[in-house]
C-alpha cells in the first residue's frame, strides 16, 4: 500500500442538529445511538454533561451501576474485535470461541437490563435499572464460566506463530506519529499514549476501584489485539469490585431544569477511547448547542498512516484492529 485517503461522510445523520429538536428526556435516547456499540458511554457522555450544567447529582448507587454497564459494554466489544481479528487471519476456531463468550455475555445483559447491547438503561440522574442480589449472583455466575474459558483462549491465540506472523509488525503506528495525531483509546495506548479518560477525568466509582491502565510501543495489529485482552481482564476485575463495594440506595434522582446560557461538559473512557459531550443552553433554557466527539474522529487519521508499505492483504485484519466507528465519525 502505497497510500491511502479515506471518504467518510456517507452515513452523516445531523445527530448535533437533532438533539436541539428534542425535548431533554429523549436526548439520551438520541445520545445512545450515535454509535450502537458505545451505547453505553455515549449515553453516559450525554447525562453526565446534562448533570453538569444542570447541576443535578446522579444517585450515587446509580454511578457503580453506570460503571458496571460500561465495564461490560468493554468486555463484550473486545470480545467482539478479538474475534473479528482471528476471523480475518482465517483462525476460526478462535472466532467462534471468542465469539461463543460475547454472545453469553449479551444474554445476561438482556436478562438484567432488558436489552443485550444495554441501550437506554444510562438515564439524566441515574439509571432505569437496579441491580438486585439476583442480578450480582448472575453476573458472577457468568464469570465462573467466562473467564476461565477466556483465558484459556487466550493462551492458544498467544501460542500460535502462524497468527503472531500475521499481526505482528503490521498496521504500524509509531509512538511519535500517536501524539501527533492524537491518537485516543486502546489504539493511542497500544502506540504508547497513557491516556484514560476514567483517569483523567475522574468520577465516582473510578476514584474508588482504579482502571490498571495498560501501555504498549509496538503500535501494530498484535498490540491493538493485546490491549484488548489486557482490557478485558480489569474490566472483569472492577466489575467484580464495583459489585462487592457497591452502596445502596436509590438508582436515580429527579432531573433539575437546567439555567439559562449556561454550559456542561463530560469526559468518557468508552471502549474505543474518549467520548467528549459539550451542552449549552439557550437564553430560554433549552438545548441551544450540542458537540460530539467520537474517538474515531480522531482515530481514523491513524489508520491512513499504519496501512503504507503493508500488503494489501493485510488491510482488513488491520482496518479490523482499529475498528473505527463510521456512525460516530459521521454524526
Amino acid at each position: 500500500v502505497l497510500n491511502m485517503e479515506e471518504k467518510l461522510g456517507y452515513v452523516h445523520k445531523g445527530i448535533e442538529k437533532r438533539f436541539e429538536s428534542l425535548g431533554w428526556p429523549k436526548m439520551a435516547r438520541l445520545a445512545g445511538r450515535v454509535s450502537g456499540d458505545s451505547t453505553v458511554a455515549h449515553a453516559l457522555g450525554f447525562c453526565m454533561a446534562f448533570e453538569k450544567l444542570s447541576g443535578a447529582k446522579s444517585a450515587e448507587r446509580a454511578n457503580w451501576i453506570r460503571a458496571l454497564l460500561l465495564e461490560r459494554e468493554r468486555m463484550a466489544n473486545h470480545l467482539a474485535d478479538l474475534a473479528a481479528i482471528t476471523n480475518d487471519t482465517s483462525f476460526t476456531f478462535c472466532f467462534y470461541q471468542f465469539w461463543n463468550l460475547r454472545e453469553r455475555m449479551l444474554r445476561t445483559n438482556q436478562k438484567l437490563f432488558g436489552h443485550r447491547l444495554l441501550m437506554d438503561v444510562v438515564t439524566p440522574g441515574g439509571v432505569a435499572n437496579d441491580l438486585d442480589h439476583g442480578g450480582v449472583s448472575a453476573i458472577l455466575e457468568e464469570f465462573k464460566f467466562i473467564l476461565p474459558e477466556f483465558e484459556r483462549i487466550a493462551e492458544i491465540f498467544d501460542g500460535r506463530p502462524s497468527l503472531k506472523d500475521r499481526l505482528y509488525n503490521t498496521g504500524v503506528l509509531l509512538p511519535a506519529v500517536a501524539e501527533n495525531l492524537g491518537l485516543v483509546g486502546f489504539a493511542g495506548r497500544a502506540s504508547g499514549r497513557d491516556l484514560d479518560a476514567r483517569k483523567q477525568w475522574l468520577f465516582s466509582p473510578y476514584d474508588v476501584v482504579a482502571p490498571n491502565t495498560h501501555v504498549l510501543h509496538s503500535g501494530d495489529v498484535h498490540a491493538r489485539a493485546w490491549m484488548r485482552i489486557e482490557e478485558f481482564r480489569d474490566s472483569a476485575r472492577m466489575i467484580k469490585e464495583f459489585l462487592g463495594l457497591m452502596p445502596k440506595g436509590a438508582v436515580v434522582t429527579p432531573p433539575l431544569a437546567p439555567p439559562p446560557n449556561t454550559a456542561g461538559f463530560s469526559a468518557v473512557e468508552g471502549w474505543r477511547g474518549e467520548i467528549i459531550y459539550w451542552l449549552k443552553t439557550a437564553p430560554d433554557g433549552s438545548l441551544g448547542r450540542c458537540m460530539v466527539r467520537d474517538p474515531s474522529n480522531v482515530n481514523w487519521l491513524a489508520l491512513e498512516q499504519s496501512v503504507k508499505a503493508d500488503m494489501v492483504p493485510d488491510f482488513p485484519v488491520n482496518n479490523k484492529s482499529w475498528n473505527n466507528s463510521y456512525s460516530g465519525n459521521d454524526l
